[in-house]
């Protein structure tokens, strides 16, 4: 499959209306390891421009924090994923590889850019329309991971999946929670 903007445009559209479809094709184009790295970090230096200029928009100064904190930041939090949906995924005795995985996280972080596009279109244009595109957003992302993860581990239940992805992300944040009161890092500072 030769990739152009013809091409992304129809996998976006796949991704949005039957993403298991969408998933499997992505998988069956074989893309070599080192593409799939290349296009992991494309996508968090992406993420951290699109999310930057949100910032700018909202009127909240944007990168304060430095472009490189929030670069590191993003990776963190999608290999972080990308762990998390590998593994868990292989204890439940699914069978995707930590290389598809990351294609696919990586593809559904390409994906919600698309969202955080309209965003910052609705914050220009509509701005009462950002919160309800955020939400569609979320709900969107919970759709997405729930088929991408089916496709994946080669899983045929999406409710199933659907509760071990909440109870997953409920788990982590507890545990990250203690990890981050542990070293004094909690809210409110602790």
């Amino acid at each position: 499959m030769e990739l152009n903007v013809a091409t992304v445009s129809a996998l976006v559209r796949l991704s949005l209306t039957r993403p298991r479809e969408a998933a499997a094709s992505i998988l069956r184009m074989n893309v070599p390891d080192d593409a799939r790295w290349l296009g992991f970090v494309i996508v968090v230096v992406l993420s951290v421009l699109v999310g930057q200029i949100s910032v700018l928009l909202m009127g909240e100064g944007g990168f304060e924090g430095g472009m490189l904190f929030m670069a590191m930041f993003q990776t963190s939090i999608l290999l972080g994923m990308v762990v998390a949906v590998q593994g868990i995924g292989r204890v439940f005795g699914g069978t995707g590889t930590f290389p598809d995985t990351l294609l696919l996280i990586a593809w559904l972080q390409f994906v919600m850019l698309v969202f955080q596009l309209f965003q910052i279109v609705a914050l220009v244009v509509i701005p009462p329309f950002f919160g309800l595109i955020t939400i569609a957003a979320l709900i969107f992302f919970m759709w997405l991971l729930t088929n991408f993860i089916m496709a994946l581990h080669g899983f045929t239940s999406p409710l199933k999946v659907l509760v071990s992805i909440v109870f997953s992300f409920f788990g982590m944040a507890v545990v990250l929670a203690i990890v981050l009161g542990i070293f004094g890092l909690a809210p409110g500072g602790v």
